[in-house]
């Protein structure tokens, strides 16, 4: 297949020859990829094999390498396609050589646990436990396939997979996989049995150093990033061991896991109160029950409840749609990539069963009033649960229900013909249109406008612009029939380009659906 090999060769050039190479490759460079023969994808890992690390451009290495997964379709249960055996001694060897720090090579992880065959796994076996990621994204990569799917047999994995516990950065992610399978009822006996000793011990290593942690934190970091990072690595190993601890069922861990109870952290405080109630412990079934009313535990509380026929037990109010809401929106505003930490309060201020892009059916959807309390400052805003859980950094508080739903309605949709261009960027027709909308803005009695963004919307063009008017300025929108107005009421805060023309979507899309 000659104009295969032809992209094969360009492919290469854009691969090879380190701070040379100046463009990074696009998925319309890569589609090819998808549909070329095995003996092709067989050709460029051998001849990848062949290069010096330092000489390949990383991040478009990245981006072969996560079509190559793709390939494998690794989403369909039981239609996933398997990785051919030439290509996994060629898989294995890229990884070897490509090193710890290389970014790509999670992906090369991924190829085998999405493969899963009993040779890709016993070699997936072999790397992690020899020479495991070194980053959390590259572990979550590469263990990502074997949660999504069980159609693979687990004893290629454990309990050899074990050994990769002396490793920080995958222990846990080794020991939730451990679980999952147990859970599952894919392992009738949970692996780590033969090891409890270890796993308690390692436990109380776990509760010893986050104890300390919490009476003089800062011994133990240079900043407040390294130290969350410190803390979040071994909640995460000391909630999976709690869990392998109550799988396997031993009554000697009963004294570890009250240690872990003891530890401030609710997640793990969370874990250890449920390892505790499947050993029928008292003091385990009370905090467990007492945990729901808490939003950053109380999902977790719920699966537990239900898991433990514990669910009667819990107040109706904290099992009733909203309420997993609000907890849903406090887990996502507690993650490090958004506010850190939970908020104060949180109060809910609509909901309605609706149509939503990207759903056959009418959802439930929840809009909250999130606050975060410190010292005599205050940080309010409004964030969204149901069809999505997300909050914007431009303050809504001001806005109708119907328009904050718009916001994140037009936030999520995806469409091929629904997209915004930079007005910097625009061809001589579109600059046209501006030019036509621009003036519907001045009949609406808009002043000082300065487009910003021409979205394209099912084919009708919207023009968001800087604006003012009766004094006050703000973001303006028209289509050509209609024009929103968003005045700056929070100067900090304030509605801009993006938020504007999301509302604009979200409004035409909610108005259509429903």
């Amino acid at each position: 297949m000659p104009f295969v090999s032809g992209h094969l060769d360009n492919l290469l050039s854009q691969l090879v020859g380190g701070d040379t190479i100046l463009q990074e490759l696009d998925a319309e460079q890569l589609h090819w990829l998808d549909d070329a023969p095995d003996s092709e994808i067989e050709d460029l890992l051998r001849r990848l094999t062949e290069c010096e690390p330092p000489d390949i451009a990383q991040t478009n290495l990245a981006s072969v390498f996560r079509h190559l997964v793709y390939r494998l379709q690794p989403w369909r249960q039981g239609e996933q396609r398997k990785l051919p055996a030439s290509m996994m001694p060629l898989v294995v060897q890229l990884y070897e050589r490509l090193g710890r720090q290389t970014i790509a090579r999670a992906y090369l992880l991924q190829m085998l646990s999405s493969s899963a065959g009993h040779e890709e796994l016993v070699a997936f076996v072999d790397l992690i436990v020899n020479d495991p990621p070194s980053d959390g994204p590259g572990v979550l990569l590469s263990f990502g396939p074997l949660f999504q799917h069980t159609g693979y047999d687990p004893r290629s994995l454990f309990p050899q997979l074990l050994d990769a516990i002396a490793h920080p950065t995958v222990a846990a992610s080794v020991i939730d996989l451990a679980n999952y399978l147990t859970r599952q009822g894919l392992l009738a006996v949970h692996p780590g049995t033969e090891r409890k000793q270890q796993l308690m011990d390692l436990l109380g290593a776990i509760v010893q150093r986050l104890g300390q942690i919490e009476e003089a934190p800062d011994d133990f970091a240079d900043s407040r990033e390294a130290l969350i990072q410190q803390i979040d690595e071994s909640v995460a190993l000391g909630v999976a061991l709690c869990d392998s601890l109550a799988l396997i069922g031993d009554k000697e861990a009963i004294s570890k896991l009250y240690q872990a109870f003891e530890i401030r952290h609710r997640r793990l405080h969370t874990e250890a109160a449920a390892a505790l109630a499947r050993f029928e412990e008292e003091t385990g079934r009370k905090a467990l029950i007492a945990l729901a009313a808490e939003p950053v535990a109380r999902l977790r509380v719920l699966a537990y409840a239900e898991e433990l026929d514990l669910s009667d037990e819990i107040d109706e109010q904290f099992r009733t749609p909203a309420a997993r809401a609000e907890s849903e929106l406090t887990l996502w505003l507690a993650q490090p990539s958004q506010m850190g930490i939970p908020p104060t309060q949180l109060e809910l201020i609509d909901s309605r069963n609706q149509y939503w892009p990207g759903y056959d059916e009418p959802i439930d959807c929840f809009l909250l009033r999130f606050t975060y309390q410190v010292g005599e400052s205050q940080y309010s805003n409004i964030g969204i649960a149901g069809p999505a859980t997300h909050a914007f950094a431009a303050d809504l508080q001001d806005l109708p229900p119907g328009d904050i739903y718009a916001a994140f309605a037009g936030w999520q949709a995806e469409h091929e013909d629904i997209y915004e261009l930079d007005v910097n960027e625009l061809t001589e027709q579109q600059r046209v249109d501006v030019s036509k909308l621009e003036r519907r803005l001045r009949d609406d009695h808009f002043d000082a406008i300065q487009p910003m963004t021409l979205g394209v919307f099912l084919g009708d063009k919207v023009l968001v612009a800087r604006a003012t008017r009766e004094g006050h300025s703000g973001i303006a929108v028209t289509d050509g029939h209609e024009s929103l107005w968003f005045a700056n009421r929070n100067p900090e805060r304030p509605i801009r380009s993006p938020e504007a023309i999301c509302i604009y979507k979200g409004r035409r899309l909610l108005r259509s659906f429903n």
